[in-house]
């Protein structure tokens, strides 16, 4: 057991937006070692072996074009395996803080490792769906991607599996489609921002330096860095609507 750091963090009560973000970024100052930790460690070996690697970013010259299926791959790297990981390990780290204890950087590592194979499943299965949604005619892509915001909450803390965490994702924003789009998409806003402070001069650098390999070391920081927090506000959120519906429950 991790040793005690301060009162317990209540997770299950009603935030505002505000309190939400701000809690998030709390988080993240208090705990800046494991976050960084957790991330770079999720963040750092996958990069370097799909971008890296398999797409040789390490190798090449700069482009400030990547080709679209470079992107395409990047992209469902980042949505498939980088985000849930990060997410899951930040939910289990969250778990301790809210029990007061110092959160433990390997422990929620093990943790997110443990849950990775439902949860993959199942973000496969969303992203399909999402996928034909968009292909179909956009906004019913979005749609979907809102009502499936929650799928790595609804593993990693109800053991839903397979189509029955797409289930409880939806059941969790219905009634707050709106609500859960607005939180997403300003905490997505408020990790741009430093996520451009860090890109732009490194593009700038590796256009310098003709290599691919320091955009990527970019590229890499700036996931690290900003991932955990999207990871806490989703996560904040989720216990927001459980406790505003168990709320009206009772």
């Amino acid at each position: 057991m991790n040793p005690a750091v301060g009162p317990r963090l209540e997770l299950e009560r009603p935030r505002a937006l505000g309190e939400i973000l701000i809690d998030s970024l709390r988080l993240l100052v208090r705990h800046p070692g494991a976050f960084l930790a957790i991330s770079l460690a999720v963040v750092t070996p996958v990069q370097l072996v799909v971008s890296g690697i398999g797409l040789e970013q390490l190798t090449g010259p700069y482009s400030s074009e990547l080709p679209t299926v470079e992107l395409a791959i990047s992209t469902a790297v980042s949505f498939l395996v980088i985000a849930p990981l990060i997410t899951a390990t930040a939910i289990h780290a969250l778990g301790a803080i809210g029990a007061g204890e110092r959160p433990g950087a390997r422990g929620s590592l093990q943790a997110g490792l443990d849950v990775f194979a439902p949860l993959f499943g199942a973000l496969v299965l969303a992203a399909a769906g999402i996928a034909i949604g968009v292909v179909a005619l956009i906004v019913p892509g979005i749609y979907l991607a809102v009502r499936w915001f929650f799928v790595p909450q609804a593993v990693v803390l109800e053991g839903a599996r397979g189509a029955a965490a797409l289930r409880a994702s939806a059941d969790a924003t219905s009634g707050a489609w709106w609500r859960t789009f607005a939180v997403a998409l300003v905490a997505n806003l408020s990790a741009a921002l430093p996520a451009l402070l860090i890109a732009a001069p490194a593009a700038a650098l590796a256009e310098a330096v003709d290599l691919q390999a320091v955009a990527l070391a970019g590229s890499i920081l700036t996931e690290a860095l900003t991932a955990p927090f999207v990871a806490l506000v989703a996560t904040l959120l989720y216990f927001d609507l459980r406790a505003r519906r168990a709320s009206r429950a009772t």
